[in-house]
């Protein structure tokens, strides 16, 4: 349990900003782990088909269109307005999603649902502010540990919470993990509000409609010098959000996996991920970024073509461990990457750019997913998402570059 004393560790030298950023990570991961077990199933059982919700997750999701557009705005009014503002707006957007969907299922009222999916998109405007927040409470030459340390603290809570959620899903209903959720982002919401400090002093100077609308023109165009890294990321969200994306619905339609499965299945991700994120962190302060960007999309290979070929529960949960290394080492090497290319002053618009660049052309991925299985079954996206994991490689290959360390 290398990782998890490497937690510990961390946020005894961490105190201040770091500490409640990690604190409510830890929540949000319990609530998000939850959510990700039971999302797909509770949308099909309220009658839905794969097609609308692949549709659902390309309005609201994690690349979806609200996501995508409420990004790049949330990092540049923060890097005008300060960080804090937007953590809080993101809770409340959080909290009204979760109603929503409390009485969505209780009454099953389908219109609740898509409203609920809107202000879950919204809740994505703090992203920025966050990755920033983070990267602003250590010194440089800590980036990659701080990340992690994030990254870990979201995925402790995924080794029991998933299981948790699922079991409760099965025995009692989906609308008690909702109520369970809802109550852990009230808790975020209080911590943010009383013990988060502000990072950048606001300046709204330079805050109007006009600069506001050329920030989504921007989010079209990568910044100089990080186009390959832009697509690289695109198509990767594309990709895994044909086929990944939509995993958990496909197989509870086709194989009838149950919820407590599927957060068997969770758990076992989480715990890899905990226990190798903080290596993984020190490796990536210590050594470049492109090459751990190159291998963690090649372990993606190996794990399409387990899903694509087997059937067995067991198998899939074993995959897991695959899934969790991909995602241990690709998510805190996006942010020092990105990080390590831009000024401080910049940083937040930066991180808004990047989701939103990547967004407006992954968002429809999850659609196609949907259209895939109601053409070809599970397989079919699938394959298509194992053919996105090699076209990721080749850009990463032929058009990214270490970056220089500029800090600005």
């Amino acid at each position: 349990m290398l990782g998890l004393r490497s937690l510990a560790a961390s946020l005894r030298r961490w105190r201040g900003n770091l500490a409640v950023l990690a604190a409510t990570a830890f929540l949000r991961g319990a609530r998000g782990s939850m959510y990700n077990v039971i999302w797909q199933p509770f949308v099909l059982s309220l009658g839905a088909s794969m097609p609308t919700l692949g549709l659902l997750n390309s309005i609201g999701g994690m690349g979806g269109i609200i996501p995508t557009l409420v990004q790049p705005l949330g990092g540049w009014f923060a890097d005008r307005l300060g960080r804090k503002p937007f953590l809080i707006a993101a809770s409340l957007a959080t909290i009204s999603a979760y109603t929503l969907w409390v009485i969505a299922g209780g009454l099953r009222l389908w219109l609740l649902l898509l409203i609920g999916v809107i202000f879950a998109g919204l809740s994505m405007l703090a992203t920025p502010a966050i990755s920033s927040l983070t990267a602003e409470s250590v010194r440089a030459e800590r980036h990659g540990s701080a990340f992690s340390l994030m990254a870990v603290a979201g995925m402790v809570p995924g080794i029991v919470a998933p299981a948790l959620g699922g079991w409760i899903a099965d025995r009692y209903s989906y609308v008690v993990i909702f109520a369970l959720s809802l109550a852990l982002e009230v808790i975020v919401l209080l911590l943010v509000w009383r013990y988060l400090g502000e990072t950048r002093p606001a300046d709204a100077s330079g805050v109007n409609g006009g600069e506001a609308l050329r920030v989504l023109l921007r989010a079209i165009v990568p910044p100089k010098g990080l186009t390959g890294f832009f697509c690289a990321l695109a198509a990767d969200s594309f990709a895994w959000g044909m086929g990944w994306g939509l995993l958990y619905g496909m197989i509870t339609e086709t194989y009838h996996f149950s919820a407590e499965q599927l957060g068997i299945m969770s758990s076992v991700m989480s715990l890899t991920w905990a226990v190798t994120q903080m290596p993984i962190g020190r490796y990536i302060d210590r050594r470049g970024t492109r090459s751990m960007l190159i291998f963690s999309e090649v372990i993606g290979i190996p794990l399409m073509l387990i899903w694509i070929t087997q059937t067995r529960f067991e198998i899939f949960a074993a995959s897991q461990v695959l899934f969790a290394l991909t995602a241990a080492t690709w998510v805190p090497t996006v942010n020092t990457y990105l990080t390590r290319q831009v000024s401080a002053a910049a940083r937040a618009e930066a991180f808004g750019r990047l989701s939103a660049f990547r967004g407006l052309l992954a968002f429809p991925g999850p659609t196609i997913g949907g259209l895939l299985y109601a053409w070809g079954g599970m397989r079919a996206p699938l394959l298509a998402n194992l053919l996105g994991i090699f076209v990721v490689i080749a850009i990463l290959v032929l058009f990214v570059h270490e970056p220089g360390g500029n800090e600005g």
